[in-house]
């Protein structure tokens, strides 16, 4: 096949890669492994899979290496996002496939979404296989210069766990390695996509050494070793790495002492793979969390013996494991939380019989302590932050709609900051899988982000801050809430401003005509991409694609692509949706500009059989310069109290609008001066 990205072709040369560039000794992990490729996407429509391709890539595998009677490391650097962990149809297929094929290994990388709390991509979740996340490996981290290179770190970007006791283990996640003559020039890659080859090579050294030693051994020896040997990373915590950093001797040494492995699978009483509290506790009885954990495959350990890292969990000291499933009661004493932040706990299982085997398994319990916003503003002024690291707020908001704003600024650093928001789903906040802020490095040592009412779900929000320089950096933060917050009015349509607060609110409103907006129900048959035709306006200067669908069909997918088409067949966009609820936007080209497009969505499921779905899709146009609507108004609105915002709809400048469009208007509810942050809010006019 043809390599269409380059991706796979790097990966490739991370695992198995033999004088690479024709330079002797410079190999892949697994230098005499054979290598086969199994493509299961191509590069059109945003680089999608396609329905079935990871099922039919595996079963291909096993049957190419039993007719040979080659052991198997299946690696997969495909990750895309969860929406509630341990249910997607894809982790339990490759669950199923594990169970069937005890003695293959596989490697998933577990995505690039960090370094937010619970973002851990499917089929990286996958109970069985061996999750990957990254490493930044010391070469990487500044120029080349004379003297032994820093240390690795964290790779800032690396999905961390949460719902899910993943990932397993990092490894380095940037290399220089083989690409297509096509791509020359971008040897260098990034991301768990890089991390996760490494681990197929260094499953593939283990399993070669044991082949010549004539020790048979299974994939639940293999990853037990792995976990057992592996060493923290100082400073991180499971959430963010796993086991640590694998360790190939000390691996080999725990499989030639005749060590067994053992696979089990964990669940929590609403089905997730760990406990996250993501608000606190919920109240004085909340103390007892139940874990349920389910023997897989390998030595079956008839006791567990238990350990709890933290001073906040208490579990018995020995529990004898059932025929089925075994329930595990933790016990959470919240008095020893102290204060707003993160809080991680980790309980360990190991086998009364051979202590030194490792753990058995993990019961991962983390919460959230966040800061109420209602109460009062975060303000964190003159932090600093040392290379590499990440500070995390996480801010509570209890009312919908009520605009979030950050605002950011750093003083010392001569590299770039980065700022992510997160909402209570873990997704990046704004819906936009590119909206990762970058604030100095040169560009502007001051920014602002603000959350819409229509992107502010109630819950608790996660702001991280990231410093992925090699020198310290100072930041100042502030986050607040608007005054108030704004829904649909319940009757007559237009919006409404609701004051969740205690005391009186005033405020500013200002609308703006910015562009247009029409919104589509689609009901796709299955397999068959659906199709939206718009005819973009001669004024449109930004478009903007909103997509979403229900949780439990995003689960059954692996892939949703969503392309812009001009009328000539020509790709405009593509990108493939990461959640359930997403934006893709994109710049109007001229030459679009009063022609029809077609905006294609496609789906691939993880099963080959593709059933019914659907789709609400919203298509915004944008004009280049927004048109103030008249004087602002004042509002007073009472605690507790609603307010309407006043009807526009006869002072809107004309606009040529494509059929079945309605003007859209951007609302700007402003505090007195100096008062804080600004509701904002979106409105279609309806004709």
């Amino acid at each position: 096949y043809f390599d269409t990205s380059g991706h796979g072709t790097h990966v490739a040369g991370i695992a198995a890669g033999h004088w690479m560039f024709g330079v002797a000794g410079f190999e892949g992990v697994a230098p005499g492994a054979q290598l086969l490729g199994l493509k299961i996407a191509n590069n059109s429509r945003g680089a999608i899979s396609t329905t079935g391709s990871m099922r039919r890539a595996m079963d291909y595998a096993v049957r190419f290496a039993t007719a040979r009677s080659l052991a198997l490391v299946l690696n997969l650097s495909f990750d895309v996002g969860n929406e509630r962990a341990g249910r997607a149809a894809i982790d339990s297929l490759v669950n199923d496939f594990l169970r069937a094929h005890p003695n293959v290994v596989m490697t998933i990388s577990a995505g690039n979404d960090g370094p937010g709390v619970s973002t851990v991509e499917f089929p990286g979740s996958a109970d069985l296989a061996l999750s990957v996340g990254a490493l930044e490996p010391g070469s990487f981290t500044r120029p080349p210069q004379a003297g032994p290179p820093p240390p690795d770190r964290m790779g800032w970007w690396s999905s961390r766990g949460g719902a899910t006791a993943k990932p397993d283990v990092v490894a380095p996640g940037q290399a220089f390695s083989t690409v297509p003559r096509w791509n020359t020039g971008d040897e260098i890659k990034a991301g768990t996509s890089m991390a996760a080859p490494q681990m197929a090579g260094f499953a593939a050294c283990l399993l070669s050494a044991m082949a010549q030693e004539r020790r048979p051994v299974s994939a639940a020896d293999i990853l037990q070793a792995v976990r057992a040997t592996a060493a923290p990373l100082a400073g991180w915590s499971d959430l963010d790495q796993g086991a640590g950093i694998p360790r190939l001797e000390a691996a080999y040494r725990w499989l030639v002492a005749g060590h067994q492995g053992s696979r089990y699978v964990v669940r929590t009483t609403d089905g997730a793979p760990a406990a996250l509290r993501r608000d606190g506790f919920a109240g004085p009885g909340d103390t007892l969390q139940t874990f349920a954990v389910s023997h897989a495959d390998g030595l079956r350990a008839a006791q567990f013996r238990l350990t709890s890292d933290a001073a906040w969990l208490t579990v018995p000291l020995i529990v004898t494991a059932q025929a089925r499933a075994t329930p595990i009661p933790v016990r959470y004493r919240p008095g020893l939380l102290a204060g707003p932040g993160l809080y991680v706990g980790t309980v360990t299982a190991r086998s009364p019989t051979d202590s030194l085997s490792g753990p058995l398994f993990t019961l991962t319990s983390t919460v959230v302590v966040p800061v109420d916003l209602a109460a009062q503003a975060l303000l964190d002024s003159g932090r600093v932050l040392a290379p590499g690291r990440t500070q995390r707020y996480f801010l509570r908001s209890a009312v919908p709609g009520r605009t979030l704003r950050v605002t950011a600024s750093v003083a010392d650093s001569a590299d770039a900051v980065f700022l992510q928001l997160y909402d209570p789903a873990s997704h990046p906040a704004s819906g936009d899988p590119d909206s990762l802020v970058i604030l100095g490095n040169g560009m502007t040592s001051r920014v602002t982000i603000e959350i819409p009412a229509e992107d502010m779900p109630a819950g608790v929000y996660e702001l991280d801050v990231v410093n992925p320089g090699s020198t310290r950096a100072t930041v100042s933060v502030r986050a607040q809430l608007a005054p108030v917050a704004v829904a649909p009015a319940p009757r007559g349509g237009g919006l409404e401003a609701f004051n969740p607060g205690a005391a009186s609110a005033n405020v500013t409103a200002a609308a703006a005509l910015v562009g247009a907006e029409r919104q589509w129900e689609v009901a796709g048959r299955g397999a068959p991409p659906e199709t939206v035709m718009v005819v973009v306006p001669e004024w449109a200067a930004r478009a903007e694609v909103q997509l979403s669908m229900p949780v439990a069909q995003w689960e059954q997918l692996t892939d949703f692509g969503v392309t812009v088409f001009d009328s000539t067949g020509q790709q405009v966009h593509a990108a493939a949706l990461n959640y359930a609820r997403g934006r893709q936007a994109f710049e109007v080209p001229g030459s679009i500009t009063a022609h029809t497009i077609r905006i294609e969505l496609f789906p691939a499921f993880a099963r080959d059989t593709a059933p019914p779905w659907r789709a609400s899709v919203r298509v915004r146009f944008f004009v280049a310069a927004p048109q103030t609507l008249g004087p602002s108004h004042l509002l007073h609105v009472v605690a507790g109290g609603r307010a309407v915002l006043p009807p526009l709809g006869a002072a809107l400048p004309p606009l040529a609008l494509p059929e079945g469009f309605a003007p859209l208007l951007a609302w700007r509810l402003s505090p007195p001066a100096g008062g804080g942050a600004a509701a904002v809010a979106f409105e279609t006019v309806q004709p």
